[in-house]
């Protein structure tokens, strides 16, 4: 059982590094937002964006793009 929760939280973790290093790849502008443009990039991003802005405001926090 202690070999599976560890396992799970070592997983978790990469997955939570993995996010990050994802979203610096798209704020190529280092404001620690994905704006529209800088989503472009990716297709699926791009059509998931709006949803993904959960306040609106028209850029994806690091919040915003993990969920």
């Amino acid at each position: 059982m202690n070999k599976l929760m560890i396992t799970a939280v070592v997983m978790m973790a990469s997955l939570g590094a993995h996010a990050a290093s994802t979203f610096s790849s798209f704020d190529k502008n280092d404001d620690g937002f994905i704006s529209k443009s800088e989503a472009a990039v990716s297709t699926e991003l791009s059509s998931d964006f709006d949803k993904l802005d959960s306040n609106g405001d028209g850029k994806l926090s690091k919040q915003e793009f993990r969920l």
